[in-house]
């Protein structure tokens, strides 16, 4: 049952071109502005130092709807009560942002071989949101408690029924320090090593989210025995990030430059997008995966072969664990999502002189990307709407490789190009956006082979 579930969600999009499943429209609206003053001193002298501070306004709009599906096309508003495809679920909300910063930078050569430095940043966001959903307006099909009869007469968002969503506002601030060390051991060899902490302000997702996810994912009738149910919030928490990174840059000769580093991150509060489809539409929220470690290793260089040829490749490998995460118990010990095992990039680039005035210039690039999950839910089955579970061992992207070229010519001020994007023309997913509860992915193919003919003037 569980392999025949998740074939039947494979095959079945949420919204599909039959008339059973709704509709979904989406708007998304956003101003802002932003100013920042700085000052800096000259380069050329042992102590050096920068100061700042930074403001951004943001004023956005955001909006999702479900609408009845009569088979005469979609309406093309947040609400409407046009008999062809009338609202019948409805998030909708402002949110408004205030940022503030302070920064401020030093570093000292303590010898002519030895740099120290030292940053702080203070960051305070100040973030409000209310709710835009009418409050006199009904559902006719959906209804407040996932256990009645689909009669209609609710409010067209969950969180009202248990009656007017009040305004919001929280603030989230932080201090981040940050220091590090360089040591020139030679005249071809440099070391550093630094540590620092980062921040990602909290916020409020669309008004309602956690009633929704209450109601109908986390409903007894709905999530069987021996399931956690999920952990959402109209709100989520700052994300802070404490890091560690020890490496080195050196040249070889002439010809030769290669660098490396060792890192190790420990996240706090990790903010991640949920995806949750259901009679209630979809929904995109953002949860906290409490505590995340990440750890690992790249290398990359750069050798001149000739001067019209250069060489160069990096990889990149990288573990990660999620070591506490409330909203989903059960994935502790998975990895980090969207984080792939491993990344390397390599190629070649030609700039040749054919005559005086003209030059063959050209490059071939190879990226492979290893494999990747892209929810926390990962090697496991999951409870769905249907009432039987999904197998979500499928989800994890599978490795791949793509190779890019460029050949052309070019002048002083101009060149013609001939190019090709993934010319082996790989299969590859760009994005897999699991719902664990809808049992099923929204995926996003990634970009076939692709050739033309690019030209450039500089003037």
């Amino acid at each position: 049952l569980t392999a025949q579930m998740s074939a039947l969600n494979r095959s079945l999009g949420a919204y599909t071109a039959t008339t059973c499943d709704g509709t979904q429209y989406q708007e998304r609206n956003q101003e802002d502005y932003s100013f920042e003053f700085r000052l800096t001193s000259k380069d050329d002298q042992r102590g050096r130092w920068s100061v700042g501070v930074y403001y951004l306004n943001i004023d956005r709009e955001v909006g999702v709807n479900l609408g009845i599906d009569t088979g005469q096309g979609i309406v093309p508003s947040l609400f409407t009560t046009d008999a062809r495809n009338p609202t019948e679920q409805l998030a909708h909300d402002n949110f408004s942002t205030d940022v503030y910063a302070a920064f401020g930078q030093f570093a000292w050569d303590l010898t002519d071989a030895v740099e120290l430095s030292a940053a702080l940043r203070y960051d305070r966001e100040e973030r409000k949101t209310s709710n835009l959903v009418p409050t006199n307006a009904t559902t006719q099909f959906l209804v407040c408690d996932f256990g009645d009869p689909f009669t209609g007469g609710a409010p067209l968002n969950v969180g009202l029924c248990d009656g007017p969503i009040s305004d919001k506002e929280k603030n989230f601030d932080e201090w981040q320090p940050k220091g590090s060390v360089t040591v020139d051991i030679s005249d071809n060899l440099m070391t550093y090593a630094s540590v620092g902490v980062g921040f990602k302000s909290g916020g409020f997702n669309n008004a309602g989210s956690a009633a929704t996810v209450n109601e109908f994912i986390n409903d007894p009738f709905v999530t069987p025995t021996g399931f956690d149910p999920v952990g959402i919030k109209d709100d989520f928490r700052e994300e802070t990030s404490t890091s560690f990174e020890l490496g080195f840059k050196s040249q070889i000769g002439d010809n030769l430059r290669w660098e490396g580093a060792m890192y190790a991150m420990h996240v706090d509060n990790m903010q991640f997008f949920e995806f949750f489809v259901g009679q209630f539409g979809l929904l995109r929220v953002v949860s906290n995966i409490d505590e995340v470690s990440l750890q690992g290793a790249e290398i990359s260089a750069v050798w001149s072969v000739t001067d019209s040829i250069d060489l160069y490749g990096g990889g990149n490998i990288i573990d990660s664990e999620i070591t506490a995460n409330t909203s989903r118990p059960d994935t502790i010990g998975n990895k980090s999502p969207y984080t792939p095992d491993y990344t390397y990039n390599g190629g070649a680039n030609l700039d040749f002189p054919m005559t005086s005035r003209l030059r063959l210039i050209g490059n071939l690039n190879v990226t492979g990307v290893g494999a990747t999950w892209f929810h926390v839910v990962q090697d496991q089955q999951r409870p769905t709407i249907f009432f039987l579970p999904s197998d979500f061992t499928i989800t994890e992207r599978n490795s791949y490789v793509l190779v890019d070229a460029r050949l052309g010519v070019a002048g002083d001020n101009w060149s013609v190009v001939a190019f090709g994007k993934n010319i082996f023309d790989e299969d590859y997913l760009e994005e897999v956006i699991p719902a664990p509860e809808f049992g099923g992915t929204f995926s996003h193919p990634g970009t076939q082979s692709r050739f033309g003919l690019e030209a450039t003037f500089s003037f």
